[in-house]
């Protein structure tokens, strides 16, 4: 925690919100920055005062959605024109490319906003779910909406827990990312069994007819 606040707490505090706003976006993109610990540490910097409350967390947000929807139209423009291009030629890549694809439409857009609070999966959702040509109607409806959630809940810790920030907050994200993985696991095996059941009951409609 102390390596953040050395490495970023000068630059916030020398160019504020437009600093936070650069650092969500590069992060959300996929630069290595620790996105959870610099929104619970802007929550601290509002407890302090060098903040306030709804321009910290807008900013956080505007920031973070604005790298998501980037990154889908990164993976949509340009990721699924060349597998679709190019991806027979990988042979089993291909199959599994698009038996993917069909599963985040059916079950992947909850991931977007699950995946905000798990490490290292928030950085690769929008570009699947541009790959997978999400629809963006869809896509912004569960990706702002989470962005909007986990924006608002870590900067609210950060400023209710103010100095004790950096005791509390590993066990904190830790659980939630705990929370929410096993979350996302049920939500995937309830639409795989409910995609299974449907199969069947489509083919016996099938055999009936």
């Amino acid at each position: 925690m102390e390596d953040v606040m050395g490495t970023f707490g000068d630059y916030i505090s020398q160019y504020g919100y437009g600093a936070l706003f650069g650092l969500f976006f590069l992060g959300i993109l996929g630069m290595p920055l620790p996105e959870e610990t610099l929104l619970v540490f802007s929550g601290f910097l509002v407890s302090t005062g060098k903040l306030e409350f709804w321009p910290t967390f807008f900013v956080c947000f505007l920031g973070s959605v604005t790298a998501m929807t980037v990154a889908y139209w990164i993976g949509r423009t340009l990721g699924y024109p060349f597998l679709e291009r190019y991806g027979k030629r990988l042979g089993i890549g291909y199959t599994v490319y698009k038996k993917t694809e069909e599963w985040f439409n059916r079950v992947g857009k909850w991931a977007l906003p699950l995946g905000y609070f798990i490490p290292g999966v928030r950085q690769f959702t929008a570009y699947f779910a541009g790959i997978t040509r999400l629809p963006f109607p869809t896509f912004m409806l569960f990706t702002y909406l989470g962005g909007l959630f986990w924006s608002l809940l870590f900067v609210t810790l950060g400023w209710q827990l103010g100095e004790r920030w950096d005791e509390l907050f590993d066990l904190i994200a830790r659980n939630l990312a705990i929370f929410f993985i096993a979350l996302l696991a049920l939500i995937a095996a309830w639409s795989y069994f409910r995609h299974k059941a449907n199969v069947k009951k489509q083919l016996r409609r099938d055999q009936n007819e």
